[in-house]
């Protein structure tokens, strides 16, 4: 393990930058590269929590990068988890969550640590994330409710706006619900009145809870627009694995942060949409051009339904 954080004679950094990896050295050297390089003014370190990788990563980073951090786990902790390693083991006055499957520019980050020192009421800000090409990805969330659930799991939502539900054309500073950790910027002194991320979410649903309980506490939740992030996304598993652990998160940050009505709801609802989907994926597996897909699409949503009506 390095340890490179600072001494207590060592100034406080503006900022700590946490990321997470797992096997994906091909695009953390990349992100770190753009850390570095990338024109940042702000003091700032840097710690990488490694959650097993296999695949050279910590060697990269001895090689590449000496001055970051590495905290090594033996195994997938998962990302929450792992996220509040990379916090305890830091003293910046802001903490960075970040991709590792990301590119970011020092002047966004600037400007995010800037708004913090000037709004004393901000717990966390972030910005635009932007596919490599340039197209919007997604800016920020309303905290979760039936409604949008429904449109979701059915992709009725996709036919209203890009990204449903998340925004993503936005130009206006604006207090907003919650912001995806791929690019979030917390204030430490928050964090140390809610608590950090609760790790029993493993991942996704974690950085909503979070924020939940933040602006449950009057803090506020800011978006920049004048800050963007590249984000790749979607590389650490895929869409059929990644259903199960999505609607994991919901159902937890359902229970955890709602009435016993609307979790119930949730699960029937989730539960019920996938049988339909079972049906007709049942009869798409009959096509064999249909069937691989099929295949998959079975198995994933027969993992939501024993998710959804397992006891408790």
């Amino acid at each position: 393990m390095q340890n490179n954080h600072p001494t207590p004679e060592q100034p406080v950094p503006d900022l700590s930058i946490v990321l997470v990896c797992l096997n994906n050295r091909r695009y953390l050297e990349p992100c770190l590269q753009s850390l570095y390089a990338g024109g940042l003014q702000s003091r700032f370190d840097v710690t990488v929590v490694d959650n097993g990788s296999t695949d050279g990563s910590q060697a990269m980073l001895a090689a590449q990068f000496p001055a970051v951090q590495l905290l090594q786990n033996a195994g997938n902790v998962g990302l929450g988890r792992a996220s509040n390693q990379g916090i305890e083991a830091t003293r910046g006055r802001y903490i960075l969550l970040l991709n590792d499957d990301t590119l970011v520019n020092g002047p966004s980050l600037d400007a995010m640590v800037r708004f913090l020192d000037t709004h004393p009421d901000a717990a966390a800000a972030g910005g635009r994330l932007l596919n490599p090409d340039g197209s919007p990805q997604a800016y920020y969330n309303n905290f979760p409710t039936l409604r949008e659930e429904f449109l979701i799991a059915t992709r009725l939502g996709a036919l209203l706006w890009p990204a449903y539900p998340a925004n993503v054309s936005d130009d206006q500073v604006r207090s907003v619900g919650w912001i995806g950790s791929a690019c979030l910027m917390l204030r430490r002194a928050a964090l140390d009145q809610v608590g950090l991320l609760d790790d029993s979410y493993f991942i996704y649903g974690d950085e909503a809870d979070l924020q939940y309980r933040l602006k449950q506490a009057g803090w506020n939740i800011y978006y920049l627009p004048h800050a963007s992030t590249i984000h790749y996304g979607g590389r650490s598993m895929d869409r059929w694995r990644r259903r199960k652990m999505v609607y994991r998160g919901k159902i937890l940050f359902y229970r955890k942060n709602y009435d016993a009505r609307r979790a119930l709801l949730l699960r029937a609802m989730l539960g019920g949409l996938s049988l339909a989907k079972l049906g007709y994926w049942g009869l798409a597996a009959l096509l064999p051009p249909q069937r691989a897909r099929a295949q998959k699409e079975l198995q994933s949503n027969l993992d939501v339904v024993r998710l959804c009506y397992r006891p408790e």
